[in-house]
């Protein structure tokens, strides 16, 4: 693997340079504004306002010295609307998501031209990617009780434990504040979409709680043209209304809070899940009886302790159990591959220890986790089952920010460890084939380094290069379920992320522009072994190892307040995903699959006296379906707009998506919704 070493050596270089800057510590980079001119600063894009201090917790990132690219998404972007975490997500910078139908069909995430598999989900600092692999279903994450979503691309923050080649999605759930505080919601819309939601907290004094219940579903029987599995022969397409793709879901959440003392809090959070979701044919037959349903809790406990000793150490234990149960019925045989009724059991049993010192120019980050997890899958239309397994982890990482002139320059470089090992017992693939019992181990060592340099008020320059692993997953080894097989010779992807950009920020209240933001981010990302899917011509795919990938692109964002009434704010992504495929010779040199080469939206909004109208178009092109580059997707045209209006802590809002009808499908052969409207009204309380 060539590159690893070479890798080696760019993260060499960079250490030494930044040793050089430590031991010059030349003032004239980092001039100050001139003498008379006055300069405002404005957050940037992807960055919100500081945290108050009662949401303020040790374990989160530090965003104010973080060297790596991120967005927050605030609540206010989805509170209240017929929104989904795909929706939220999917119109920022880097980001593709793609979805196998309407509102609540299975959906994953792409950041910065990743495999699903690559990127890391966490909800509430809890890792929802499991060892039974498949890419997270986003769609199995409510947005009702969510106060923000963080998406950090490429580089990992330490933070997390874990890294991973694409980056990480963090969805925070809310936290009880000072006051009484409540929340509720109903919508409906397009396809039988109905929607209700309610939250409570409240924090009268060192105890606090918060609860929150919620409820979505959708017949998703929209109209769409069904052409056969014939694209090429129009005279059998005809339209129809899209059969067997309804679904329900509820999610339950429950959090209290004690300060033990002004300096030790005990948390604790439990969230229940559960989801009935039907699966429709690929030529949408009308005889597909065909479902898979998810039932999943979270339980978590965490003691955070700050400024231990007077010293300015923080520390934080946290431990949590996840429990998964999915249930896939396909015993007719309509979807999969035969006939299929299989459980899936996924439990997970971890523990972290986060600890931070803070000084004046140093923030020396320590985490170390341990987790051990079971999958054990059922088939129960055979005597034989797939083989149970179980998979233990531990890592550990050390993390240094150290600052200097006055903040302007932060260096942050960083070591992870993780050691893994598979214990999988006798079992048998959906075939029948047996599998023996089977022991597997590995550790990767994961080196990165970030500079943050904030030369004037206004910019800030970043930079980051790191090294990461990832091991199969059992999904990818042993693919049981569905549309996908399995590939027990699969070994390790190894990767190294690169990325370099800019921030411009700046403010004027008195000028007809209020503000500008502008930032744009290189980056380039090469794997070794890259695990990807391939598909044949009945859509069933495998994940294969091909010698290596490289994605090199270009990210910008832009925004623009005008009159403190209307914003106008966009975003570009070109992208060039390319295989150097050896053991395939006919995918050599071809895109990756399910990758566009450009996105881009386009947002215009106007706001008066609780009233806001919005308009935005999302353009996507270059994706193709398979890994041959023959089949290529249409290009994606949405036009989306909506009208809100608030009074007396009530809103009303009416969405329109995709008004324009158009047709398009993330997975060949899986429809999304045309024309779609849909109403909510939520109320707001507070004391």
């Amino acid at each position: 693997m060539p590159s690893l070493p070479n890798s080696m050596s760019w993260l060499r270089a960079a250490a030494a340079v930044a040793a050089v800057f430590f031991a010059l510590r030349v003032p004239c980079l980092w001039a100050e504004d001139p003498p008379g001119e006055k300069r405002h600063v404005l957050e940037a894009m992807t960055v919100t306002a500081r945290r108050l201090p009662e949401e303020i917790q040790t374990g989160d990132v530090d965003k104010e010295t973080t060297p790596g690219f991120y967005t927050t998404i605030g609540r206010d972007s989805f509170a209240g609307k017929m929104e989904s975490l795909a929706g939220a997500v999917e119109r920022e910078a880097g980001i593709q998501v793609r979805q196998s139908g309407g509102l609540g069909g299975f959906s994953t995430v792409s950041l910065r031209g990743s495999e699903s598999d690559q990127v890391m989900v966490f909800l509430d600092g809890i890792l929802l990617n499991d060892a039974s692999g498949g890419g997270v279903d986003i769609s199995n994450i409510s947005l009702a009780d969510v106060a923000g979503v963080d998406i950090y691309r490429g580089v990992t923050p330490v933070n997390f434990g874990k890294a991973s080649i694409g980056g990480v999605v963090n969805v925070r759930t809310a936290r009880s504040k000072g006051e009484f505080a409540s929340s509720a919601g109903l919508g409906c819309g397009a396809f039988t979409t109905q929607k209700a939601y309610g939250l409570l907290s409240h924090k009268p004094g060192a105890f606090d709680y918060l609860f929150s219940a919620d409820y979505l579903a959708s017949g998703n029987d929209f109209t769409f043209t069904n052409r056969n599995g014939t694209p090429w022969n129009t005279a059998d397409d005809r339209e129809e209304k899209r059969r067997n793709a309804e679904f329900g879901q509820a999610n339950l959440l429950a959090k209290c809070g004690l300060d033990v003392s002004r300096r030790t809090r005990l948390d604790v959070m439990n969230q229940y899940f559960r989801k009935d979701q039907n699966l429709s044919n690929w030529i949408n037959l009308d005889s597909a009886d065909t479902s898979f349903d998810t039932r999943r809790n979270i339980a978590t406990c965490k003691i955070t302790a700050d400024d231990l000793a007077s010293q300015g150490i923080n520390l934080a234990l946290s431990a949590s159990h996840l429990w998964k149960l999915e249930r896939y019925d396909d015993s007719q045989g309509s979807v999969g591959l035969g006939k299929q009724e299989n459980e899936y059991l996924t439990q997970r049993l971890s523990g972290s220890v986060f600890a931070e010192w803070l000084t004046d120019h140093n923030i020396l980050s320590l985490t170390t986790g341990t987790a051990r997890e079971t999958y054990k899958p059922r088939n129960l239309l055979q005597k034989e089952n797939p083989r149970d397994s179980v998979r233990n982890t531990t890592d550990a990482a050390i993390q240094d920010s150290v600052l200097l002139f006055n903040d302007r320059l932060i260096i942050t470089p960083a070591f992870r460890h993780v050691w893994l090992k598979d214990e999988m017992e006798e079992g048998s693939t959906v075939w029948g084939a047996p599998l023996a019992k089977e022991t597997r181990k590995a550790g990767h060592s994961m080196p990165q380094i970030g500079v943050k340099g904030v030369p004037f008020q206004w910019l800030v320059l970043k930079t980051n290069l790191a090294l990461y692993a990832r091991e199969p997953s059992f999904f990818e080894l042993f693919g049981d379920r569905g549309f996908f097989i399995g590939n027990d010779a699969l070994v390790a992807e190894e990767g190294v992320n690169k990325d370099a950009g800019f921030e411009i920020n700046l403010l004027a209240e008195e000028h007809c522009v209020n503000r500008v933001s502008f930032s744009m981010a290189v980056f380039h990302n090469n794997a070794e072994n890259l695990i990807t899917r391939i598909y044949d011509a009945r859509g069933v795919g495998k994940s294969v190892n091909i010698s290596k990938s490289e994605i090199t692109g270009v990210e910008t964002q832009a925004a623009v307040d005008l009159f403190q009434r209307v914003t106008v704010s966009g975003n570009l992504t070109w992208q060039d995903p390319v295989q150097d495929n050896k053991e395939i010779p006919a995918f050599d040199g071809k895109r990756l699959p399910g990758r566009y080469e450009y996105a881009c939206l386009g947002k215009l909004e106007f706001r008066r006296r609780g009233f806001t109208a919005y308009t935005e178009y999302l353009y996507e092109n270059g994706v193709f379906y398979d890994s041959a580059n023959l089949v290529e997707a249409p290009e994606k045209k949405e036009l989306n707009a909506g009208v809100s209006c608030t009074w007396s802590g009530f809103t009303l809002e009416l969405e329109g998506r995709n008004l324009r009808d158009r047709e398009y499908e993330d997975f060949n052969g899986y429809p999304l919704p045309g024309r779609a409207f849909y109403l909510t009204l939520r109320h707001e309380y507070s004391l």
